[in-house]
């Protein structure tokens, strides 16, 4: 099952000239029923979730810099709900796009939690921009 679900959640781009697929973080239940990470793909950062069943229709993803200099609007958290999707072979996922949901681009270090809720799906994990 954990096998499978990593496979799903790291799944390569497409053929083409693109970079293929990079993990940067990521984290699965001790069950192997949730996985998530970040990933480069083709030069951007993307924000994905598999889960092994339907659990939820919906999830929250937030997203801080750590420890920017001079605070201000890059400290906030952002947070913002989506959806999951059916992937195949009875898995559910989703991927988001960092770049088009997320203002703060700025150099530094970032934070990134899945929640069900107020709860945490798990760890929360880290990237650091620029990618490299």
């Amino acid at each position: 099952m954990v096998l499978a679900l990593i496979a799903a959640l790291a799944v390569a781009a497409p053929a083409s000239s693109e970079a293929p697929t990079k993990a940067l973080s990521s984290y699965c239940s001790p069950s192997g029923d949730v996985c998530f990470g970040i990933f480069k793909r083709a030069g951007k950062v993307s924000l994905e979730i598999t889960t092994a069943a339907k659990y939820f229709k919906r999830y929250t993803l937030c997203v801080r810099r750590v420890r920017p200099l001079g605070g201000g609007a890059e400290s906030a958290q952002r947070c913002g709900s989506f959806p999951v999707f059916r992937q195949g072979g009875g898995t559910w996922g989703s991927r988001v796009n960092y770049v088009r949901q997320y203002p703060v681009k700025s150099p530094g270090r970032y934070r990134v939690t899945w929640k069900l809720g107020a709860t945490a799906l798990g760890p929360a994990l880290y990237f650091r921009l620029p990618l490299p």
